[in-house]
């Protein structure tokens, strides 16, 4: 038997950014979105780039993120030929997020003969009207009856979104346009409870379940027979916290 060896377990090398920003929702979007258009992204081991590509540095406050071209050095290649290169892609790179609708902003310097040139790009993603960890309705199409519930996981990318199903319990994507937003009720009294009220697409009240999260409202409708009927005949439900007031209200 084969020995192993430490390459082996190695764990996996992050590409485009460095560790601390794989999970940061505009660099998910903007290496999608690269590694669709066949871009390269930059291989690192620790905090050291191994291989050229695109590397993206996020700026959380402001949903942005810097992108810009690191070029693997060559003793064969020169520095002008270099800067070529790197002015070249990243000219790519701009064009290829205007075209998926990403605001653009070309930061230019200059360089040992003082001559300003395109060094990287800041981005920042179209805005959606479906935010992260929002809740809409995904209709495939209007003339069926299929609905589901679902919890926005990621920026648009393209036309498109990641997003939780609460039918098929799993992430799934969806198009932007295929989604819309849950009934709009009365404004919140009271503060948000741990308590949901379950709903069928008309709107109707099938069931109260207690969960701290909506993953575990939903375990526990499924643990309900009305609300699973609700499920199969309609295809979605609808999860609704109560609040405080409303608690108050109904134990009156």
């Amino acid at each position: 038997m084969p020995t192993k060896t430490a390459t082996d377990t190695a764990a996996p090398r992050p590409l485009g950014c460095l560790p601390g920003s794989v999970d940061v929702p505009q660099v998910k979007a903007a290496i999608r979105l690269l590694t669709h258009d066949g871009q390269p992204l930059a291989a690192f081991e620790g905090d050291r780039c191994i291989s050229a590509g695109a590397y993206l540095d996020p700026r959380r406050e402001t949903g942005e993120v810097v992108l810009e071209f690191l070029a693997e050095h060559r003793p064969s290649v020169g520095r002008e030929e270099l800067d070529a290169e790197r002015l070249r892609v990243t000219v790519e790179y701009a064009d290829l997020f205007r075209f998926a609708g990403w605001t653009v902003t070309e930061y230019r310097e200059s360089d040992r003969a003082d001559v300003e040139r395109l060094a990287r790009l800041i981005l920042k993603p179209p805005v959606s009207p479906f935010p992260v960890d929002s809740l809409a309705v995904y209709v495939p199409d209007p003339a069926e009856d299929y609905r589901d519930v679902v919890i926005v996981q990621s920026l648009p990318e393209g036309a498109t979104v990641e997003a939780l199903s609460a039918r098929q319990r799993k992430c799934i994507r969806v198009p932007l346009d295929k989604l819309q937003p849950l009934p709009t009720g009365e404004p919140l009294r009271g503060e948000p409870t741990d308590w949901w009220r379950v709903l069928n697409k008309e709107g109707q009240f099938i069931v109260k379940v207690h969960g701290e999260t909506f993953e575990k409202a939903v375990a526990a409708a499924e643990q309900i027979p009305a609300a699973q009927q609700a499920l199969e005949r309609d295809g979605g439900l609808y999860y609704r916290r109560f609040t405080s007031w409303e608690l108050s209200a109904a134990a009156e």
